[in-house]
């Protein structure tokens, strides 16, 4: 495990040429453009875009990574990068504060890109979206999720037991997947010019 947390993309983790990194970027580029936009036009992350595109990265990877002499690391690489995906954005969904598409959008990426660009790539979403907080708050589309926050700890101190989640308030869609677009866009970025997703390490 060691190894792949040491790891933060797939060019170096499972030594990728310049044009196997570029192959899974135009990819991503062309999931994150679709979902930018029908998120925004539309406020759905499509299921025909984005289970495709984390069966093409868990393939792309696994042959990418065989043929380089890595054996089964490629597919491992991408598995770990699609259940960080999964895991990240798993709990701002049960409170209602992102919706299915979402997640499948941060399980994508990371068997595309891998779990450290999928983290970091989150981390930047995340400020991004954040610039919209007093907007949607001026508009009461944050009371709702504010509420289920509230009443998932109430209900948890109160059994001292992990409680089902609450049934999301939030009648209106947040635009939390153009943010995370934009965070993904960041750490592409942040690759392309570093090597890596982030500039602190």
């Amino acid at each position: 495990m060691s190894y792949y947390l040491s790891h933060f993309t797939g060019q170096s983790a499972l030594k990728l040429s310049v044009g196997q990194v570029w192959t899974l970027n135009v990819i991503l580029i062309g999931v994150l453009v679709t979902c930018f936009v029908t998120d925004w036009r539309r406020g759905k992350i499509l299921n025909v875009v984005t289970f495709p595109a984390m069966l093409a990265g868990i393939l792309i990877n696994g042959v990418f990574g065989s043929n380089n002499g890595q054996g089964g690391t490629g597919f491992i690489w991408a598995l770990l990068g699609w259940a960080v995906g999964m895991g990240i954005q798993w709990v701002p969904f049960m409170l209602g504060f992102a919706k299915a598409g979402d997640v499948k959008l941060l399980a994508a990426v990371g068997a595309l890109k891998g779990w450290a660009f999928c983290l970091f790539g989150f981390l930047y979403g995340a400020i991004a979206f954040s610039l919209l907080l007093p907007w949607l708050a001026k508009k009461g589309e944050l009371r709702g999720v504010v509420q289920n926050i509230k009443t998932y700890a109430q209900v948890a101190v109160a059994t001292q037991a992990a409680p089902e989640a609450p049934t999301p308030t939030v009648k209106r869609h947040l635009p939390w997947g153009p943010g995370l677009v934009v965070g993904f866009f960041i750490a592409l970025l942040l690759e392309s010019l570093l090597g890596k997703p982030v500039w602190f390490f």
